[in-house]
């Protein structure tokens, strides 16, 4: 299980990690967090904390 905390924010950055939020000091360094998170083994089913989504925990 991975808590995203600010990392994800709304729910479109999950297909698309490039988008950037307006509040992000750094939005290069958080994309390429969110890139990395998200290439994970698809072998296996990844479980995320999402306090911003409107699901608490989702499976991607």
């Amino acid at each position: 299980m991975l808590v995203t905390g600010d990392l994800l924010v709304h729910a479109l950055q999950l297909l698309h990690p490039e988008l950037a939020y307006s509040h992000e000091i750094d939005p290069e360094a958080a994309r390429d967090s969110r890139e990395c998170m998200l290439a994970r083994d698809t072998a296996t089913t990844l479980h995320l904390a999402t306090p911003h989504l409107t699901e608490p925990f989702v499976s991607a």
